[in-house]
């Protein structure tokens, strides 16, 4: 195997491996998957509008810890 196609491989493995390593940490600690969020709406509720990033990652939080305007209802430690 050529050493260029060996580390540009070795490089791809790693990159995945971190993605789903991060994917795993978020959805651990109840943070979603912004990206699966976005291609769910595309796919299942073409009409409804996507949320940009800020207002998603409250909405998660809100359903997370309850509360909402600014409070948290529930220790989130």
């Amino acid at each position: 195997m050529n050493p260029d196609t060996e580390h540009a491989s070795l490089k791809q493995s790693l990159q995945v491996g971190l993605s789903m390593t991060a994917r795993t940490l978020r959805l651990m600690i109840g943070v979603g998957d912004y990206e699966a969020y976005v291609a769910h709406m595309h796919s299942h509720h073409a009409d409804a509008p996507v949320l940009d990033y800020a207002a998603w990652y409250r909405n998660r939080v809100e359903a997370r810890y309850g509360g909402g305007n600014g409070k948290v209802s529930r220790c989130p430690c």
